[in-house]
């Protein structure tokens, strides 16, 4: 018990209020024990034994005064009731009380060393010969009264010597576990929920197993059981975390607008556990710091108190809104991901189920003229082409993922791939024969990156669709235009990520083109860009120029 009291009291503030309660509610409530039995003895025996509850009665209403005004002080308390003892044994004492009147002496001078903080030796010295000399205060034989005090004297020295060895072991294991809170790089509070859970057990008095529907169904219940919480202590790092400015603010009890329908589970499971005596629990909690930005923590509490339930709860901080926002970045790509699995189960159905139809009225119809039979294969050549296309996209994304996309580049001129992509779309652009710079580019992959801009914009924009091309410097760039409402800002910072498709309605796109295509152009040594521009939308696809020559600063030509 000295061990316990010894650490307690060099734990920290709180504790050591703790212990002074401690000390002076046992020491009110075994006062007023003794002076009882006095009483009923003296009633019992019909002697003068009322004479003897009047020391401990003084003890009692010493110490039950500074329950009631809230002062609770251990070492006036014990070394009060010494001074009761000494004035009570030398006016009403006699051979008969002795013994515990020596007894109590003692051991109340020895905890009271431990209340001591200052000049100890000197108080102990001082105390030693108090108690030597306290017998020749009372009606004994002076042999008995220097036996008695030199017993008196010595059983306190060795009972200090014990009780001091106790508290110096206490004082390391405590300064060692001190250094490791207040240092420890990990966020970590102390905290008291023993008053919550009492009042949690005032109010409640249904089955144990219904409390967490009690506590949801009335959370005026949980905001005033949290407002009985309280704060201990927090170690630099938490501060740090939660960016407290006042620690002395911070601490004690908490506010009970904290819980808010956001957290309200996280309190209420907390409450709970600690209800059914749970030590240990986790869960995580947004908060906000004064910045405004959300902070999510994750709290890990262990209840290691060792008397009343939640008195100690050590509780660990960890910051997980990098954790959070990854995870919700998972789960929104395999959402993407799971869409995109169906906009190509669909893209690809939709030319599949083309084919099949065709070459199945192609082989069911013998009778079929060559010119008829012509044009289906036309057809199906066309919805092979597409799948094609989308299988290339398709491809040149996972590569991409795994690093593995090749291209071999080489001087060419993008008029006639360009010509190639409209005339395969089936669009009604018309070419000029003018000529542009020539590039350094794939002629695979520029058909690949046109197809997929001339796609989009027939699939998105407005009834005017063009292309401009022109020089700027070492680049020759491709502008594929249309006057379409465009993109939503919001949407435009994330329309080349992979599986990305707009808002506007139209359903079947598989959202890997533009994706694809910026890859495509970035391996080439180019870039993709998009902007809104004079009422259009404007998707600019820059090359590196071959050869030497230096052309004008600007030059373009508008192909309608």
């Amino acid at each position: 018990m000295a061990s316990r009291a010894a650490t307690t009291l060099l734990a920290s503030r709180h504790e050591w209020l703790h212990l002074h309660r401690i000390v002076v509610r046992v020491g009110a409530v075994a006062a007023w024990i003794a002076t009882a039995i006095y009483l009923v003895a003296g009633v019992l025996t019909g002697t003068q034994l009322y004479v003897e509850a009047i020391g401990p009665l003084l003890a009692a209403a010493l110490m039950t005064y500074q329950v009631v005004t809230g002062k609770e002080d251990g070492g006036l308390a014990l070394f009060g009731s010494g001074a009761v003892v000494v004035f009570w044994y030398t006016f009403f004492g006699d051979q008969g009380t002795i013994v515990p009147a020596a007894v109590a002496l003692v051991l109340i001078s020895s905890l009271g060393m431990l209340f001591i903080q200052r000049h100890r030796l000197l108080v102990a010295i001082t105390l030693a010969a108090a108690l030597f000399a306290a017998p020749f205060m009372w009606d004994l034989a002076a042999e008995q009264q220097m036996i008695l005090g030199a017993i008196m004297c010595l059983s306190f020295v060795m009972t200090h010597f014990i009780f001091s060895s106790i508290q110096e072991s206490s004082r390391a294991i405590n300064t060692r576990y001190q250094m490791l809170f207040d240092g420890s790089p990990t966020a970590v509070l102390e905290e008291d929920w023993s008053e919550a859970v009492a009042y949690i057990r005032s109010e409640y008095t249904g089955k144990p197993g219904r409390i967490k529907q009690f506590l949801l169904a009335y959370p005026d219940v949980v905001r005033r059981a949290v407002a009985k919480s309280k704060i201990i202590r927090a170690n630099e790092a938490a501060l740090g975390l939660l960016e407290v400015r006042n620690p002395a603010r911070f601490l004690g009890y908490r506010d009970p607008t904290i819980v808010t329908e956001e957290n309200m589970d996280v309190f209420v499971s907390a409450l709970v556990c600690l209800y059914e005596g749970g030590r240990a629990w986790d869960y995580e909690v947004p908060t906000r710091r004064r910045s405004g930005e959300t902070l999510w923590l994750q709290n890990r509490a262990v209840d290691t108190s060792t008397g009343v339930l939640g008195t100690t709860i050590i509780v660990a901080l960890a910051d997980v809104t990098h954790m959070k926002a990854r995870n919700e970045a998972m789960a929104e790509m395999v959402r993407a991901k799971d869409e995109f699995i169906a906009n190509v189960s669909h893209e690809l159905r939709t030319p599949l189920t083309a084919v099949i139809g065709l070459t199945s009225e192609m082989a069911a119809n013998s009778d079929m003229g060559p010119d008829e039979r012509a044009e289906l294969l036309d057809l199906v050549a066309g919805q092979a082409s597409e799948m094609a296309n989308i299988v290339d996209d398709l491809l040149v994304a996972a590569r991409a993922e795994m690093g593995t996309v090749a291209v071999e580049t080489h001087e060419m001129d993008v008029m006639p791939e360009l010509r190639a992509t409209i005339d395969g779309l089936g669009l009604d652009i018309d070419v000029p024969e003018s000529p542009t710079q020539r590039v350094l580019a794939d002629p695979r992959r520029v058909r690949q990156i046109l197809r997929n801009l001339l796609t989009n914009a027939q699939r998105y924009g407005g009834p005017r669709r063009r292309v401009i091309t022109g020089s700027l410097l070492d680049r020759v760039w491709l502008e594929v235009r249309d006057n379409g409402p465009g993109i939503p800002e919001d949407e435009a910072v994330h329309i080349f990520e992979p599986y990305v498709t707009g808002s506007s309605g139209v359903s079947g796109s598989v959202g890997l083109g533009l994706a694809v295509a910026r890859q495509l152009a970035e391996l080439m040594g180019g870039s993709l860009e998009y902007e809104r521009s004079a009422g259009e939308s404007v998707f600019r696809l820059m090359l590196p120029m071959a050869g030497d020559r230096q052309p004008a600063l600007a030059s373009h030509t508008d192909l309608l």
